[in-house]
């Protein structure tokens, strides 16, 4: 049994070590390998995993990752071969973590004794696989065994010699768990080399807990060149702490013309929550005319979409359709959400565009089209409730008749619909 093992799979170890042996030759012994290779290498390992695993897979698995980083070590080939094995360890993990959703309370728990053990061995090893793995299952792992893997690192794990790699999950187990202050003294320990990518985890964490005032002491500590400047991915962690924080007029002026930059609904609700109903509609009148200027972006287009309908603006709605919507037959589903709410708000001032997209549709002559058509003629019937409305309805019907009594196959439509 290697000595890098954990002592009590080492029978274990022995079931699988011809396996693990030709994995790793499989990994080292090409001049080039592609993905398509690389998982060829991970499935098959995965297979003669599945014919031993027996009622213990998770034992089996983590053994075989242990293995193969072993033999690497080993050979001093972790460096020559990083992405082969860093591919093959994400592999393995993808495949623990989708079995770890499956498992028991008390299986879990065992699983994570036998990962930390493992994790604090090779706690000094930059290329070891295992702080990857812990931080990948810990999105997934349920708060009553944070505190044991926090109690765990922290009473094991030297803060000050150990990898980045290591640092950065031990931050994450330490904000999980409550232990902010822990958690940014792990970050800055390597905030030269500190990414946006590093800490998005992080700052999503303080998001969901409302840590507005902590996020942006992190952002000082963390980036401290970037404070007048722009956070790249963090930028909307930025714009969201600052409209929950007080800050001046100058600065809630820039988080909005950044949003004009790329706008989002989902992103315009978060940044206004806290402003009040009066604030709210202030900010709306001024963000509509600026997304008129941007309907050309789809995002744009469907956040002033959304904007209308949130904000009941139905008569500027009816506008928009009426000037924008030039292919009826394809309406998104923000649009005909807000053809419905303006319709269910006012059938006479809908009336316009069903007219409109009428006339569009049956001018495409093509047979799709006509039955399009057909459709919004039925649809513009039911806005012609009263009996005086019935007959307007009728001479409309007449009209469209005459007008287009050439076109033979949407005529087969209208009398398809008793119209």
């Amino acid at each position: 049994m290697n000595s890098s093992l954990f002592q009590e799979e080492s029978e274990l170890y022995q079931e699988v070590e011809q396996d693990i042996s030709h994995t790793y030759h499989l990994l080292t012994s090409s001049r080039y390998v592609n993905n398509r290779n690389l998982e060829l290498v991970c499935s098959d390992a995965k297979t003669r995993v599945n014919k031993l695993r027996k009622d213990d897979p998770l034992s089996y698995l983590l053994v075989y990752m242990n293995g193969v980083y072993t033999l690497s070590l080993k050979a001093n080939k972790l460096h020559e071969y990083e992405r082969r094995f860093n591919y093959f360890f994400q592999s393995i993990s993808h495949e623990i973590t989708e079995y770890l959703l499956t498992i028991q309370s008390n299986v879990y728990r065992q699983f994570l004794t036998k990962l930390l053990a493992i994790v604090i061995k090779d706690q000094n090893d930059q290329y070891a696989p295992w702080p990857s793995l812990l931080f990948k299952i810990l999105h997934e792992t349920q708060a009553e065994h944070i505190e044991f893997i926090y109690e765990h690192l922290s009473n094991e794990v030297v803060a000050a010699s150990c990898s980045r790699k290591l640092a950065h999950t031990y931050s994450y187990v330490a904000l999980l768990a409550g232990k902010e202050i822990t958690s940014l003294t792990l970050l800055q320990k390597n905030v030269v080399a500190l990414s946006e990518q590093d800490v998005t985890s992080h700052f999503q964490i303080l998001k969901e807990r409302g840590r507005w005032r902590t996020m942006k002491q992190w952002f000082h500590a963390l980036f401290p060149q970037k404070k007048n400047g722009h956070y790249g991915s963090l930028q909307k962690y930025v714009d969201e702490m600052n409209s929950s924080l007080p800050v001046s007029p100058k600065e809630q002026e820039l988080i909005w013309e950044r949003w004009l930059q790329s706008p989002n609904f989902q992103r315009f609700q978060m940044y206004s929550k806290h402003l009040t109903e009066q604030q709210k509609l202030a900010l709306v009148e001024r963000l509509l005319p600026e997304l008129e200027k941007r309907l050309h972006q789809i995002e744009a287009a469907k956040t002033y979409e959304k904007l209308l309908i949130t904000f009941e603006k139905y008569e500027l709605a009816i506008r928009y359709l009426l000037k924008h919507e030039c292919d009826p037959l394809r309406l998104r589903e923000e649009k005909l959400e807000l053809l419905k709410a303006v319709t269910s708000y006012d059938k006479v001032l809908a009336r316009p565009v069903y007219h409109q997209f009428i006339v569009r549709l049956v001018e495409k002559k093509s047979r799709v089209y006509y039955e399009q058509a057909a459709l919004y003629l039925k649809d513009l019937q039911a806005l012609y409730v009263s009996e005086q409305d019935q007959l307007l309805f009728m001479e409309y019907v007449t009209r469209l008749k005459k007008m287009y009594r050439t076109y033979r196959a949407f005529v087969e439509e209208l009398k398809r619909i008793d119209l």
